[in-house]
């Protein structure tokens, strides 16, 4: 069954969750290296161990990063890791160009964040499916900066979306690995 989402409600839902991490914060137990700013001499991009996760409901199935804990609300999944500095949703999405959904997003996050700044877009493929990574920066209501990216991948009935949020100061060194890792593993099943 597909479920038409507007990609800027899971933008939104996604955006909501992280917001309220970010502005209660990690539990100072959990702090780990994770949450650290990247060093002047960052270490090779590490590699990530995944585990196979399938969404019937969603359409899709993708690796999970194993220091992440994975939960299905419906045809989305929502991820965060212990710490709570990176939260990630991935959900099929309405139909159309990859622009239009993009663009929604961005309705999304400028509707719940200020400052919000694009600084970086980029085609990919994904799954054989035509895709296109938008990376920005936005500050929440406690002026708290985040990071995002979201990922719109083309599909046939549906399109579908990976968005991840995570604070300002976090490692892009922990995060992006994680992201990709969710990403390279992606694949519509049927």
């Amino acid at each position: 069954m597909v479920i038409p989402v507007e990609i800027a409600v899971i933008g939104l839902l996604g955006a909501a969750y992280y917001g309220y991490h970010a502005v209660k914060g990690p539990d100072p137990a959990s702090r780990s290296d994770s949450s650290r700013t990247a060093s002047a001499s960052p270490s090779p991009t590490p590699e990530v161990k995944t585990t196979r996760l399938v969404s019937k409901k969603g359409g899709f199935a993708f690796g999970v990063p194993d220091d992440v804990t994975a939960k299905k609300v419906g045809p989305a999944v929502t991820m965060t890791t212990a710490d709570k500095v990176l939260s990630i949703v991935v959900a099929p999405v309405e139909s159309g160009s990859i622009s239009v959904s993009s663009k929604a997003f961005m309705r999304g996050m400028k509707d719940a964040y200020t400052n919000v700044e694009v600084t970086k877009s980029e085609n990919q493929t994904i799954d054989g499916q035509k895709a296109k990574a938008t990376y920005g920066q936005a500050k929440n209501a406690k002026k708290v900066e985040i990071r995002f990216v979201n990922i719109v991948i083309k599909s046939t009935p549906n399109n579908f979306a990976i968005s991840a949020f995570t604070v300002g100061s976090s490692d892009p060194l922990f995060v992006l690995p994680r992201v990709n890792a969710i990403a390279n593993t992606f694949e519509v099943v049927k």
